[in-house]
């Protein structure tokens, strides 16, 4: 499939999960958002993190900020050197589940996931969406987990790769990095968002089975 269409392919099924989950939204039913979320868990083990390329409202909404940014020439902050660890991202994953159990036993009637979504797009108006997608958001943090060695994956044809960096710089999450024989994505944080695809000019990056 083309770099066209496939881009193309992707904002019809954004734009349809995130139509579904507006709806679950105003029939106060995003719970049942959780078995998507799973299926994508469990997707990740075999396409990688489609969920978060594809589906996750939450990217689906950080495309139209990128866009006014970029139109606007805004840069945006990157992400602090003291939360570039593990340890950050797993602590908050902790404390998200330590919170959904409390939400649950104690039957508070809060959306959490509706809070979740608002927080990353307020986040990503500040920071660089790195940010979010590696160190804070949860979901991330489990899918980074799942999705270590897919049977699908983005990958870089390493003897038509001229090493230009155009595919590192337009990566959202620095999945991507310059080795001495080329450019390497690392599948565990390559959120399937097709950009490096879309953008490399030797036509280097593909979508295929894993090695």
């Amino acid at each position: 499939m083309s770099s066209k269409k496939a881009a193309t392919l992707r904002v019809i099924v954004e734009v349809l999960f995130l139509a579904l989950f507006v709806f679950l939204l105003r029939n106060r039913d995003l719970q049942r958002w959780f078995l998507i979320f799973g299926v994508g868990l469990l997707g990740a083990l075999f396409l990688g993190r489609i969920y978060c390329g594809w589906i996750c409202p939450m990217e689906t909404l950080f495309r139209p900020i990128d866009w006014l940014y970029a139109k606007l020439r805004l840069k945006r902050l990157r992400t602090p050197a003291i939360f570039k660890n593990g340890v950050f991202r797993w602590t908050i994953l902790i404390l998200f589940v330590v919170l959904m159990i409390a939400v649950r036993v104690f039957k508070i009637k809060i959306n959490l996931l509706l809070y979740i979504t608002a927080f990353s797009v307020l986040v990503t108006l500040i920071f660089e969406e790195e940010f979010w997608h590696r160190y804070i958001c949860p979901f991330g943090t489990l899918l980074t987990f799942f999705s270590k060695k897919p049977f699908f994956s983005m990958k870089v044809d390493k003897p038509s790769c001229v090493s230009c960096g155009i595919c590192q710089k337009v990566c959202p999450v620095s999945a991507i990095e310059k080795e001495s024989d080329g450019m390497k994505i690392d599948n565990s944080e390559c959120l399937v968002c097709l950009k490096c695809k879309e953008k490399c000019p030797k036509l280097s990056i593909t979508y295929s089975r894993s090695e």
